[in-house]
Parts: C-alpha cells; structure tokens; sequence
C-alpha cells in the first residue's frame, strides 16, 4: 500500500508540473506566431495552428516521459527539477527553430501559419519539434 501511495504522489507531481510545462510551451510558441495562438485553434480551427501546437506537445511529452523515467532513483522533488530543466530547454530550442527556419526560408513563418491551408511550412516545423523533442529525451539519462 506505500508503494501505491507514493507511486500516486509521484504520478501527480509529474503531471501537474508537466501540465504547467506544457501552458509555459504554449504560451511560448504563441510569442513567436503572429496573432493570439489560442484564437487561432479553439475559435478559428486553424489547422496550421493545430499541427504546430500538436507537434510541440508531442514533442515536450516525449521529453516529460524520458526525464520521468530517468530520475526514478532520485528524490521526487529532484527528479521534478531535473526534468523540468530539460523541458525548459526543449521549450527554447524550439523556439529558436522557430526563428531560425523563418529566417532560412521565404516569406514570414507566422504569416504563413495564420493560413487556414495545412502549409507545408507548418509540416516542417512540426517535425522539427518532434525532433526536438525526441533528440533532448533520447539525451536524458547518457
């Protein structure tokens, strides 16, 4: 029965920093895109908008499950940290992908992403944060 306990109080320490980390990427990418990101999904069902929100959280998930799994040893409170601080840093690097392809390539990024098409710029810099995600998670535990 303490393991259950403690296995619940673990659960939910994760999650309710994982939620807080996920609004933080969220109200992040909503700084980099033109307009106000969450108009853009829940009352313009912007589909560019939806495959970049989508993308980000699968790819700070992906990043939240690997720092969960790698600080099972450590004292909760470090654990947390430990994978916070990692999310943190995906949240930036994703960001400044963001800047960095609207940059490289033509046209505005976020002008491009207001566009109700499923761009294929919102594609790229879909996967782009998937990668992200994925290479930070892959990192945590080396």
């Amino acid at each position: 029965m303490d393991q259950l306990r403690d296995n619940l109080g673990d659960a939910a320490a994760y999650s309710l920093v994982g939620i807080a980390l996920l609004v933080v990427g969220f109200v992040a990418l909503d700084l980099v895109t033109p307009g106000r990101l969450r108009n853009l999904i829940w009352l313009d069902h912007n589909r560019n908008a939806v495959m970049l929100a989508t993308a980000q959280v699968i790819g700070l998930s992906i990043v939240l499950v690997a720092g969960a799994r790698d600080s099972l040893a450590l004292e909760l409170w470090r654990g947390v940290l430990y994978t916070a601080i990692y999310v943190l840093l995906a949240i930036a690097v994703m960001m400044w992908s963001f800047v960095l392809i609207d940059w490289l390539t033509p046209g505005k990024l976020g002008t491009l992403l207001l566009e109700d098409d499923g761009h294929p710029a919102g594609w790229i810099c879909g996967a782009v944060f998937i990668g992200i995600g994925a290479v930070i998670g892959a990192a945590i535990g080396l």
